[in-house]
């Protein structure tokens, strides 16, 4: 199932890149505008974890920079994980969007990177959401960006 819904957004958009590429011929009658950058770098700290009954339960941490540019942005940080008498540590790196986040995490130890695909949300300097990828369950995150 997860496979087939990555696949599914994969060719999304690539069709999405032809059609917006296609009509080149409106462009010549659109205005030059400035590209405006927000904030062309930040930080961000947060926590990994699950909601029961209303209370946050953190597992682990994600901690990292981020560019933003008009509207995507890329992220480049270090994520943590503890789990019973397990614990795992790695990289993530990746691009996000309005609602959407893409990217790549690293376990140590290991020499595999596996994609992640997920839903952000942004409010009041604080960021939310999930993801997933190939392998384990799909985790919530929040935190807090400057």
């Amino acid at each position: 199932m997860k496979k087939l819904l990555v696949l599914s957004l994969c060719v999304v958009l690539a069709s999405t890149s032809i059609v917006t590429a296609s009509p080149l011929s409106s462009m010549a009658n659109m205005k030059m505008q400035t590209p405006t950058v927000l904030d062309p770098t930040g930080t961000f700290d947060g926590s990994i974890g699950y909601q029961t009954q209303g209370n946050w339960t953190a597992v682990g941490t994600i901690n990292g920079t981020y560019e933003l540019r008009n509207r995507f942005g890329r992220f480049n940080g270090e994520w943590s994980i503890q789990l019973q008498n397990q614990s795992a540590t790695g990289t993530m790196r990746g691009g996000f969007g309005r609602h959407i986040l893409i990217g790549r995490i690293t376990i140590e130890g290991r020499d595999r990177a596996m994609p992640i695909i997920g839903f952000i949300g942004f409010r009041n300097e604080t960021f939310f959401g999930r993801f997933m990828s190939l392998i384990g369950p799909a985790p919530y995150f929040k935190g807090t960006y400057t």
